[in-house]
């Protein structure tokens, strides 16, 4: 482990490619890393809603560890963004943030990500932001690093 990891990382998802890929690459890092990983979903407003919305926001978040390969313990809460991510990773003793951005810019070589920028304003714990599509690079470097650590 990392000197000076607690031993989480907290990835914020929403039924995105984009928090897909984020999630990809949380996960990737917290295998190789050894760390703990918690998925974790903000639904917008006060619970009031009923259940519909928090079924919908649990399957969300089921498909996307089961498509990480089940290895992460999920958080689904209600109200403000950047509150619930910063709660949710206050809560669970993140040493990191993943989040997933868009591409943008004329090649698509920037990232845009405001909700970094909000959580490093409040949350004391670094922000990484996943560019979009590692998954399959992920994958790659992983099955690299395993090759070579067998050897």
């Amino acid at each position: 482990m990392l000197q000076g990891m607690h031993g989480t990382i907290v990835c914020g998802v929403t039924d995105s490619a984009e928090s897909r890929d984020a999630a990809q690459l949380a996960a990737a890092l917290a295998t190789r890393l050894g760390l703990r990983l918690v998925l974790a979903h903000v639904v917008a407003g006060a619970d009031t809603t009923g259940s519909d919305g928090r079924v919908g926001a649990e399957q969300m978040l089921e498909a996307i560890e089961h498509a990480i390969g089940d290895e992460a313990e999920t958080r689904l809460v209600h109200g403000n963004l950047v509150d619930g991510l910063a709660g949710i990773a206050a809560e669970e003793g993140a040493d990191v943030i993943v989040l997933g951005s868009r591409p943008r810019g004329a090649r698509g070589r920037q990232l845009r990500c405001a909700l970094a920028c909000e959580l490093e304003a409040v949350q004391s714990v670094p922000v990484l932001i996943a560019p979009p599509a590692t998954r399959e690079r992920s994958r790659q470097r992983l099955t690299l690093a395993e090759a070579a650590a067998k050897r």
